[in-house]
């Protein structure tokens, strides 16, 4: 494997050789491996030599790629991927520069006719020579889906697993990088146990019910400070759990309604649950957050869910915590249209707006509320009702239980067991278990059982060795021949569906056709595949496809910097990431084509991301809801997203080098090599750099001899941008990139301001963009089919789980044509893919 794609400056002379794919008859029909080397020994190693060695040669090997060492032999050598990247580059048609040698038509051709000729010839001989990924590991998310699926219970199950790593192309789920260490074994095991001590449970009574239910919040003092980093607690109502049960659902209802001004946004209100406090702070997690937007007079009831385990709880009391507290604390705050908590609100509805009151208290008690601000809008909330239960129950045992264990009475403990490890070793291995494993199992439960006082608990530990298999951990898919391609069986190919679209195990349809032997027909994997697409999990795919296709996992690396921009809200980084993945879910839902990711006159936003963006069309909540967009807003596209444009910054400045490599990476799949470790980057404190715009400093940057030639072709895609900060807003002046301090500027005074922005500049290929428009306009004309490919090479290495190769070339090539023919339509390609031979084969 290369260790990257080939820099623009690769094989000087060469990358404009290819004008086109096309090989002739003869080369195409003849070649084998024996005749290509001796064409590469007699002709295309002296055309090397004469155009590229002087670039990556003996003397000098920008890159670290040297074409005098390269090997030919793409069957049996290690360079068959540089030598693809090496064509895909001469496709590029970037190269190569002006002031080079420009090669003769005749070899261009003939260099052309031999890279085609040898890299078909060697996909065909290597496809399955050197194996696919067959057996992967689950990946965390995948885990806890399959488990909440198999155990029908809702709980966290990967929070103590370690991260998975990202391949290079972005994706958690390659095979190739998901590893498993004897640790992470133990890992699992405590995983499995605690899931399975939940989900099947001790015999005996049911547990004791704990029900509260409160009109008028707690009076105790919760810290105000901002001690320790923590932010002060100051929750509008406040409800003390005490007793509480540590395990099992709770369900929540709260009934409350708002008074809204006319015109005015709906509030939101935020559950919070935690601990007992101590004299810093709250631990707390998120219950949920809704809009209330029920009118006081008429309040409804909003309800929540959780589990308990998901929740800090207290400890020993005897090391503290706040004495007005005895329990866990339920609480509740209430937030503006701005995110700003409220701190005023009125019970009494019958009375003259002017009343002041307390949104806490009961209809009938008296005022104990802060006062009402003189000016500006009046916002009144009331909640009407707190009940809190725990745990939630709706049967004993639960259907978690009853699912795997039906109650008996009498009958051989053994042949119980036997049944039950049936039906559950089949639907965790996700296909039929035979004899032989049964058996194994079945000696581990009377082993178990002579320790161990209850059948329950016999099965329980039973059940967690089969959730530490690797039929559960892994997709496992077998092969017979190591040579030639293998359809796969129903079974595989149902998990391949599952998992490509829900991120989770087969259904009971699948399962049943897999069962049947009829999922591999190719009207009924149609049907499947339709069907499964207009489920409702499908939005598992969307979401974890966008976040790795985009990266947006980036948003959580970058801290904005609260000098530069004070007012700017953590919270806004989910709102944006919610933004790029409701536009590709509008896309699948609506079958709209892929190219509105480039440029559209709408977006997906909520009341608090359209007012960072300063949107016309804003919604009145905080719920995530098509918009549609003027010119004038320039937000048309992932490019405008802000979850792009803060994410490829330093939370201070742009970074018009990573947005560079961002659009030439994952939407044209032209990755440039990483930069040489003794290239500097732009310094911020650079006193040179003073009053420079971002276009007029990567120019001085340019002026380096070491970092010309990969900024040549770098620096004209990022330059388009230079409207957008940091945060992802339009502005016309660029920013400094000079560190201030509170000394050097009052807090209030924003973002220094630099000079007029330019954003005009010239691609590779000398076409002139003045701005994000015309780099659209570009994307669109001139760049689509660059697009599509990489679209379809993601969704391809995505939905089969691992890199994709030179034995891909041609599979990759067909689907990206149907997928233009047919309107760049995202569900058509998807449909298109899994049941593609590339996508049936092993």
């Amino acid at each position: 494997m290369a260790a990257g794609p080939l820099p623009l400056s690769i094989g000087l002379g060469i990358a404009m050789l290819c004008l086109s794919n096309t090989i002739t008859p003869t080369h195409a029909d003849d070649a084998t491996p024996e005749s290509l080397q001796a064409t590469y020994d007699g002709e295309i190693r002296p055309l090397l030599k004469a155009l590229c060695f002087e670039c990556h040669g003996p003397d000098k090997a920008k890159a670290d790629i040297r074409f005098d060492t390269l090997d030919p032999d793409l069957v049996h050598g290690p360079d068959a991927e540089t030598w693809l990247d090496t064509l895909d580059q001469l496709n590029a048609g970037e190269m190569p520069p002006s002031k080079a040698t420009q090669p003769t038509s005749e070899q261009r051709n003939h260099l052309t006719d031999w890279l085609t000729a040898s890299l078909r010839t060697a996909a065909e001989t290597k496809r399955f020579a050197d194996g696919r990924v067959v057996t992967r590991r689950l990946t965390r998310y995948e885990y806890a889906n399959t488990l909440r699926d198999l155990l029908g219970i809702e709980l966290d199950f990967a929070r103590e697993l370690p991260p998975d790593p990202a391949s290079p192309e972005g994706f958690l789920n390659n095979g190739n990088t998901l590893e498993m260490s004897g640790t992470q074994v133990e890992t699992y095991l405590a995983a499995a146990r605690k899931a399975l001590a939940v989900a099947i449970v001790d015999p005996g009574e049911a547990p004791a019910i704990h029900r509260y239910e409160a009109a008028q919040t707690n009076i105790g003092k919760l810290p105000r400070s901002n001690a320790g980093g923590a932010k002060p607690v100051n929750p509008e109502f406040v409800l003390d759990i005490d007793p509480f049960p540590r395990t099992g659902e709770f369900l929540l209802r709260i009934r409350a309604g708002s008074v809204i001004p006319e015109g005015e946004d709906f509030p939101r209100m935020r559950v919070s649950l935690g601990n007992v406090p101590g004299i810093i702070h709250v631990p707390r997690k998120l219950v949920g957050e809704v809009d209330v937007i029920a009118a006081a007079d008429q309040p409804a009831t909003y309800e929540f869910r959780g589990r308990m385990e998901d929740f800090p709880q207290p400890g020993d009391r005897s090391f503290g915590g706040n004495v007005a507290f005895h329990g866990m604390l339920l609480m509740i705050d209430f937030l503006d249209a701005d995110g700003a908590e409220l701190r005023y609100a009125d019970r009494t509805y019958s009375d003259p707006p002017a009343k002041k009151g307390n949104a806490n208290q009961n209809k009938n008690a008296p005022s104990k509320g802060r006062p009402i601000p003189e000016s500006g809008p009046r916002l009144d909330i009331v909640i009407d009702s707190v009940t809190f239960e725990a745990p939630h129950l709706v049967s004993w045992p639960p259907p978690s239980h009853t699912r795997w264990l039906v109650p008996t009475v009498g009958g051989e403990e053994k042949e119980r067991a036997r049944q039950a490890l049936e039906r559950f070793a089949s639907r965790a291995f996700r296909r039929p278990v035979n004899e032989e494993e049964i058996s194994r199992y079945l000696d581990l439960f009377e082993a178990v059982r002579k320790r161990e006082p209850h059948f329950v608990a016999a099965i329980r530990e039973t059940f967690a060795a089969v959730l530490v298999s690797p039929h559960f951990l892994y997709r496992v898919e077998t092969r017979t021949d190591p040579v030639e391609s293998e359809t796969v069986t129903d079974h595989e190919l149902a998990s391949r569906l599952s998992y490509f679209l829900w991120s989770a195990p087969p259904d009971g349809r699948l399962t049943e056709l897999a069962d049947r032997g009829e999922l591999l027909a190719p009207e009924i994997l149609r049907e499947e595949i339709e069907r499964m697409l207009d489920d409702r999990r499908t939005l598992e795919f969307v979401n974890r496809f966008a976040d790795q296709w985009f990266d947006l996992d980036a948003l959580e690396r970058v801290a904005v910097n609260p000098e530069f921009y004070p007012d700017f809200d953590d919270s806004l980084k989910e709102a944006m990431r919610e933004e790029t993945r409701g536009v590709l879910r509008e896309i699948l839902l609506g079958d709209l084509s892929c190219l509105e990711l480039l440029d559209t006159n709408w977006t997906v936003a909520n009341r608090a991301l359209a007012t960072h963006y300063e949107l016309a069309d804003r919604p009145r909540t905080s719920a995530f809801q098509r918009v549609s967009l003027s010119p004038e807003e320039k937000r048309g596209g992932v490019l405008a997203h802000g979850a792009f444009l803060l994410a490829q910054s330093d939370g201070q400045m742009p970074h018009p080098i990573k947005r560079a490599v961002w659009i030439r990476d994952r939407l044209l799949d032209s990755p440039p090599a990483s930069p040489p470790a003794e290239v500097p980057e732009l310094d911020p404190e650079n006193p040179d750099l003073a009053g420079l715009s971002l276009k007029d400093q990567l120019a001085a940057h340019r002026e380096k001899e070491s970092c010309r030639d990969c900024h040549l072709g770098l620096d004209p895609w990022g330059i388009p941008l230079e409207h957008f900060d940091a945060t992802g807003l339009w502005g016309t002046h660029s920013p400094v990139r000079i560190k201030t301090t509170r000394k050097d500027s009052p807090p209030d005074a924003g973002p220094p301001r630099g000079p007029l922005v330019d954003a005009a500049t010239v691609l590779p290929d000398g076409t002139e963009v003045t701005g994000l428009d015309s780099l659209k306009d570009y994307l669109l004309a001139e760049q689509r089919e660059a697009f599509a490919r990489s679209l379809v090479k993601r969704l391809m290495g995505y939905s089969l789980g691992r890199s994709l190769d030179f034995g891909d070339r041609e599979a990759v090539e067909a689907l990206t044509a149907d997928f233009v023919e047919n309107d760049f339509r995202l569900r058509h390609l998807i449909v298109a893919l899994a049941t593609s031979e590339s996508f049936r084969t092993k």
